[in-house]
């Protein structure tokens, strides 16, 4: 089988901004064997991204693009799709027709995919996080049956570890021929990418158990999870089996973190407050903002012991992007009934990747909490 990747976007034609979806996207159809034989970046043009589509399909056997597929101008890969294929764009829906959703339907950056043309059509977001997420959970097991390739990938995810460290700690594994691991690591979160191939997949379900099992008891409670799991999700589950309420509030990291774990249900164990500023902030707390004389680690800290007890919830999380000289300085703040913990970390990449550095920043803090204190009746 042999795969062309597109990558569309002007901000990526240009080099303003790193285009880490196709690395991604090329490491993991060479674990699963097949053969990329192109890499194309388009610009935000219907017309020259139409032709790059219509050429792709003509020559590969499955065409990966990543981009362009938001609601709303200039998001054109939908209209170079059906331009290219001849298919039926909705006009309300925004569904080609034969079109395969990935993800949850009522998103608005889905994915799909296209079968019957001369190649097989597979489109992604751009967004580095929803990107590898359904490529990992939907489109490559996909792909292998669609190839009938006798192998498996298995996922582990960690948090609170670099990837530097990951290594280091799984450097002496002995691993079969048959055998690789991939490490992927975006905005504090790194996958442990396990690949086997096998004669049978009770082969390949026995040593994908025996690695998972080593490499767990190296890294601990280190992976939070495996496969399709997600740490917000995971959050919320311990979040509820604990009885915990949680309140939430963020200056200047446009609420990332809030619509994560608030999602469109109102039993979720969390509440946020529709602030974006410290001043805001204030506001809502009947706080005075922070003064010239006082540090805003201090203020920080009395304004997330104040949402805990103004929201009358069990714990109170602030996460503050503070912009300093050489960079941004990432904040987190839980207060909680044994008192207040804070996270700090500078951040000096590219500043679209801030707010999810704030987002796993925060969720690595809480999940680190919960593990130690897992109940709320046994903390009253």
């Amino acid at each position: 089988m042999k795969a062309e990747i597109v990558s569309i976007g002007t901000q990526l034609l240009l080099g303003d901004v790193l285009d880490t979806n196709t690395a991604y996207i090329s490491r993991s159809l060479q674990e699963l064997g097949i053969e990329i034989i192109y890499k194309v970046t388009v610009g935000d043009d219907l017309e020259h991204l139409t032709d790059a589509l219509r050429i792709a399909l003509g020559r590969a056997d499955v065409v990966l693009a990543t981009g362009g597929i938001k609601f709303g101008p200039p998001n054109y890969t939908r209209q170079a799709v059906a331009a290219a294929t001849g298919l039926w764009l909705d006009p309300e829906t925004r569904r080609l027709a034969g079109s395969r959703i990935l993800g949850r339907a009522e998103a608005g950056e889905t994915g799909f995919i296209l079968e019957g043309l001369p190649g097989l059509l597979i489109c992604l977001p751009g967004d580095r996080r929803e990107m590898a997420y359904l490529l990992e959970t939907e489109v490559l097991p996909y792909l292998q049956e669609h190839a009938n390739l006798k192998s498996e990938l298995f996922i582990l995810r960690t948090v609170g570890i670099m990837e530097s460290s990951l290594r280091q700690q799984l450097a002496d594994l002995t691993l079969k021929p048959n055998q690789q691991i991939g490490f992927d690591s975006f905005a504090g979160q790194t996958n442990l990418r396990l690949r086997v191939a096998a004669s049978s997949d009770e082969e390949i379900q026995a040593q994908i158990a025996d690695l998972r099992a080593q490499i767990i008891a190296r890294l601990g409670d280190h992976v939070f999870g495996q496969n399709q799991d997600r740490l917000e999700a995971i959050i919320l589950q311990m979040l509820k089996r604990g009885s915990y309420r949680l309140a939430i509030a963020e200056c200047y990291t446009d609420l990332a973190l809030s619509q994560l774990l608030i999602p469109d249900n109102e039993t979720e164990p969390v509440v946020s407050l529709p602030v974006t500023t410290e001043n805001e902030l204030a506001q809502m707390l009947a706080l005075a903002p922070p003064g010239a004389d006082e540090t805003i680690t201090r203020w920080c800290r009395t304004a997330a012991q104040t949402l805990m007890q103004r929201t009358a919830v069990h714990l109170g999380l602030l996460i503050y992007n503070n912009l300093m000289p050489g960079g941004v300085q990432l904040s987190v703040y839980l207060a909680t009934a044994q008192g207040i913990s804070v996270t700090q970390r500078s951040f000096g990449g590219h500043p679209g990747n801030i707010n999810q550095w704030a987002c796993s920043l925060g969720l690595a803090h809480l999940y680190r909490w919960l593990l130690v204190h897992p109940i709320l009746q046994a903390e009253t």
